[in-house]
């Protein structure tokens, strides 16, 4: 079936402006159907529409293709939401709310939004000829299906702490809200996202990829974890100095950590705003799956004088170095062990020893695993991260 905008219609009715979007639609026999109606424009808006083509991937409004619940929606500008008909076109940054059923909405031809359930979200304000579209949820459940050869930057899902970009093929969201936040799942089905918010990014998540991320009301404390799949998250590390070798000039760069997040994998990010000042704090640490701390770091936005890092490296690595290292050496009759060697025996398991050195470091080395969990335990993260 072959649909061509050919224009915009204005009709008058005695309660305000409704306009006719006339779309030739061809039959078997090559006969013109039907006319789409779309309400709440203004007048300007229609002879834009007449005289700029629609975007190439887009629709120039997105349309109710498809309900099996109800549908209600909210023009820009306007306060009381109304009924929405199918197969009707609805004007960009118009806002929807579904009750029950499955509910589609076409942005294009090959570009879609499944909406189960009960959900709201509202679109982008763009111009018609705009060559890109987002989509700015609020709660509920939503899949995107779009071209997997879409080009980066046409289609978004705008969070309200993050947004999904450069989206191609299709993927699938959550968005629960909370007392004290929101909870938001990612899945990519088939094709690619990028995923950036604040003090993290991923510059790619591909097919079978999934996260979770939890945010707080007031945005002071954001929580990833990996739920499938393994890829990058880029960390803020705020920004330091150096001296530029030829001009001797001081410049600032930006540092960044790369983090794998694979299944249960866990970053937390915490903020504070100054009291003087206003400037932003922020403290980022990464838990493997194992619930250890591997990398714990704080910086101010902006100011390299308030910045430091701290690389957490747990105490059985360590031993395990020293193990490597002391492998195959034994002290000689009455010469004391070395640390590395008792640390390594008593690691190891091995009770027989009758040396009272050996018993000491023995127990020094299991307060100081023990000294290690609790130091995890005290942030208050433990197995719940």
């Amino acid at each position: 079936m072959n649909r061509a905008l050919t224009g915009f219609c204005v009709c008058a009715t005695a309660f305000g402006a409704a306009f006719v979007l006339p779309a030739q639609e061809e039959n078997a026999g090559g006969e013109a159907k039907t006319e789409e109606v779309v309400e709440g424009l203004d007048p300007a808006l229609v002879k834009a529409a007449a005289a700029k083509p629609a975007a190439k991937h887009f629709h120039a409004l997105v349309r109710l293709s498809l309900t099996s619940g109800e549908v209600l929606v909210k023009f820009p500008r306007e306060k009381e939401f109304k009924q929405a008909v199918e197969g009707k076109f609805y004007p960009n940054g118009s806002a929807f709310r579904t009750v029950g059923g499955t509910t589609e909405f076409e942005f294009g031809k090959d570009a879609v939004l499944k909406v189960t359930g009960d959900a709201e979200f509202s679109t982008r304000e763009d111009d018609i000829a705009a060559p890109s579209r987002a989509v700015m949820p609020v709660r509920g459940s939503f899949t995107v299906s779009l071209p997997r050869t879409l080009p980066t930057g046409l289609f978004s899902m705008a969070f309200p702490n993050f947004t999904a970009k450069d989206l191609a093929g299709e993927s699938r969201y959550e968005l629960t809200p909370s007392g004290d936040g929101d909870e938001a799942i990612v899945h990519v089905i088939t094709g690619m996202l990028a995923l950036e918010g604040p003090h993290y990014k991923v510059e790619r998540m591909s097919a079978a990829d999934r996260m979770r991320i939890r945010t707080t009301g007031d945005a002071l404390f954001t929580s990833l974890r990996g739920e499938a799949g393994d890829y990058k998250v880029s960390l803020d590390q705020g920004c330091t100095t150096y001296k530029d070798p030829i001009t001797g000039e001081v410049k600032k760069q930006d540092r960044r950590l790369d983090f794998s997040l694979t299944p249960q994998c866990a970053i937390k990010i915490f903020r504070k705003r100054a009291q003087v000042g206003g400037r932003m704090a922020v403290s980022v640490m990464t838990f493997d799956p194992a619930g250890e701390m591997r990398n714990r770091f704080t910086f101010a936005e902006g100011t390299a004088s308030v910045n430091f890092g701290e690389e957490v490296v747990r105490i059985q690595d360590i031993s395990f170095k020293t193990d490597k290292k002391a492998e195959g050496k034994k002290p000689a009759e009455g010469e004391k062990p070395a640390e590395g060697e008792s640390a390594g025996e008593s690691g190891s398991g091995e009770s027989s020893s009758s040396e009272s050195g050996s018993g000491e470091s023995s127990s020094s080395s299991s307060g100081g695993e023990s000294g290690g969990e609790s130091s995890s335990n005290s942030n208050g993260f433990g197995d719940n991260i």
